[in-house]
């Protein structure tokens, strides 16, 4: 049996995390995760004791508890777009990629270092598209580069001299890659020496910059329009 108070009250450990509503509560239950507990707010524990072992005020009707997956292979991210995430800060713009990229027919998110998307605000983020996507964890992020360079065409998202504009991108023939820097200073030079092209988005009125999760999207869409 699992001490499920204070698995609550860690929100995530190396084995468990934590779904906060009856909506994302019930798209784990229509996926292929492990699931220890449903908790019913009223039933199982009232709400005063949820916000307490929470630490904020709760007000959704149900909580779940659910193991984490094992760490999937590169091989099962092969249909659509790869989203490439070296160091996502924020678990918020983590779980919205995840969404985007589930959204707009990605394979997958990989992951260096950064947030947790098992996090339950990137949970809340993803809208429950953490439970049918595949995301990896990777050991070692410039191998896993290295491997998908083999097949992929990797495009690095980046404002230095040599970016293009997404649009005046080439048709692309192979599979994708998207690379997206960390919120505060975007890819590093060893990061981006792994990338085919690096792109960016034309901006107006002098804004420089867009939030990497909204980002994600434009540049997700964009991507379809250059695939051979």
């Amino acid at each position: 049996m699992i001490d499920w108070r204070s698995i609550l009250q860690e929100r995530e450990t190396e084995t468990h995390f934590i779904v906060e509503g009856q909506i994302p509560v019930e798209r784990l239950q229509n996926s292929s995760y492990s699931i220890d507990k449903i908790i019913r707010i009223g039933n199982d524990l009232s709400r005063e004791e949820a916000s307490f072992l929470l630490g904020f005020h709760f007000h959704r009707g149900y909580l779940a508890i659910a193991r984490k997956p094992e760490n999937p292979p590169l091989s099962e991210m092969t249909k659509g777009t790869l989203v490439v995430l070296p160091e996502i800060a924020d678990p918020g713009n983590l779980g919205t990629i995840i969404r985007n990229t589930a959204a707009l027919g990605g394979a997958g998110v990989l992951l260096g270092k950064g947030a947790s998307p098992f996090n339950a605000k990137a949970i809340r983020a993803s809208a429950g598209n953490l439970f049918h996507l595949p995301v990896r964890r990777a050991p070692n992020l410039l191998s896993d580069l290295t491997e998908i360079s083999k097949t992929h065409t990797i495009l690095g998202t980046s404002l230095s001299q040599n970016s293009i504009p997404i649009n005046n991108l080439p048709l692309i023939p192979n599979k994708t890659a998207l690379l997206l820097g960390p919120e505060d200073f975007g890819l590093n030079q060893t990061i981006e020496s792994h990338c085919d092209h690096l792109i960016h988005i034309p901006m107006s009125r002098g804004t420089d910059s867009l939030n990497v999760a909204s980002a994600s999207a434009i540049f997700l869409h964009k991507i379809q329009q250059h695939l051979l």
